[in-house]
């Protein structure tokens, strides 16, 4: 694989291609123009040589580095997940790539289907785009037409086909005997969210939902309303925490000695420790709300050198879209939320998961301390809580 990268950078086997390596190849050497530093992206079978090794796409990554020189390298193998590492690229090595994991959550949301799932191969192409400004957003426009094309998501399996046939079942069996109303599950969720505790040196920020964008009102009101249809926790989100967690240590890592025990260093290093605690638990939500303080360790390792940044909150409807950019009143209650962009425009398909005898809810519905917090949508201090929480439970 060295000696292939050395005479060209991009290396796309046919296992990873979604149909066509001298398609897919193109596609990322023209993304690649961009960057501004040397692009390695390797998508392939897992060498023979590594199989059965932990975090092989990172060990992979070192070793093409050790040879190749400076550089961002993105590498991913059929069985693994992806590692993406910048050495020698300025404000490139600093950056978190949750610009490129929010655009991927965002499109597998808006993708046709129950369960779609981001291809290697996109998310490969939107870390190459990423490069050329990291500190900045993905353009949604950018994201929605490489989204449109048929590479961007794996077909699915007969498993997806069938479980997507049981939640049919489910839909119409809890259309037939009445949801819940949106007030009814909201309210006393927020009621039950705990104020900011004050845990460790970090001094906790307060529990408001408000943030710059003013509130308006999406959708009708009047009672009775039903809860809007669900989404469910996608496969792979323990595979997105790990990865997503990683990068927070590796940024934690980079902290100096003063910012490190400074206010936002604490509370980044205090969502690593939640995020390790619920993603060792094989939960769905827990996985979930990993990847929230995964975010949360970042935005506060960066808010350690930069303290006017926002801290991050995700959306309450579904927190996997990302960040919240709009704050609306949520429908047949009395509160305002953080929404992202397309959640502003309408309330629909809550995050869920399924129960043993009622089928999918929303995870509002839950007793869980993301139903209390929306996932840190509500509160300051989701790191404090989720630890709280879980040493209660001890």
């Amino acid at each position: 694989m060295i000696e292939q990268l050395r005479a060209d950078p991009i290396l796309v086997e046919p296992s990873m291609a979604m149909g066509d390596s001298a398609a897919a190849h193109d596609l990322l050497t023209e993304a690649a123009e961009d960057a501004g530093v040397p692009v390695y992206v390797v998508l392939a079978d897992t060498p023979t040589d590594l199989a059965g090794t932990d975090s092989v796409s990172e060990q992979a990554a070192a070793l093409f580095r050790a040879e190749l020189g400076d550089g961002l390298y993105h590498v991913e193998f059929r069985e693994g997940i992806a590692y993406t590492r910048s050495w020698g690229g300025g404000e490139l090595d600093e950056a978190y790539t949750a610009p490129v994991a929010f655009a991927i959550e965002r499109a597998e949301s808006n993708a046709a289907g129950e369960y779609p799932r981001a291809s290697a191969l996109f998310e490969a192409v939107l870390t190459v785009r990423w490069a050329a400004a990291p500190l900045d957003e993905l353009p949604d426009s950018l994201v929605d037409d490489y989204a449109a094309q048929p590479w961007a998501f794996v077909a699915e399996t007969d498993y997806d086909r069938a479980d997507k046939a049981a939640g049919r079942w489910v839909a119409l069996l809890a259309t037939t005997f009445g949801l819940l109303v949106a007030g009814a599950i909201i309210t006393p969720v927020v009621l039950r969210a705990k104020p900011a505790t004050g845990r460790g040196a970090a001094g906790r920020r307060s529990g408001s939902a408000s943030v710059s964008v003013p509130a308006r009102r999406v959708g009708p009101t009047r009672a009775g309303r039903a809860m809007p249809t669900t989404s469910a926790v996608p496969g792979g989100v323990a595979a997105t925490a790990t990865r997503q967690l990683d990068d927070a240590r590796r940024r934690l890592a980079g902290l100096s000695p003063e910012q490190l025990t400074s206010p936002a260093g604490t509370a980044a290093a205090d969502a690593v420790e939640a995020g390790d605690l619920v993603l060792a638990t094989g939960d769905p939500l827990d996985a979930v709300g990993a990847t929230v303080l995964a975010a949360v360790a970042v935005r506060e390792t960066e808010r350690a050198t930069a303290p006017k940044r926002d801290p991050y909150r995700p959306c309450f409807i579904n927190p996997l879209h990302g960040e919240a950019r709009a704050t609306v009143r949520i429908d047949g209650s009395s509160i305002d939320a953080p929404v992202c962009r397309d959640c502003s425009r309408t309330q629909d398909r809550f995050l869920a998961v399924r129960r043993r005898l009622r089928g999918w809810a929303p995870y509002v519905e839950t007793s869980t301390v993301w139903a209390r917090t929306g996932f840190g949508a509500l509160v300051g201090d989701l790191a404090a809580q989720v630890l709280d929480d879980r040493s209660a439970r001890r």
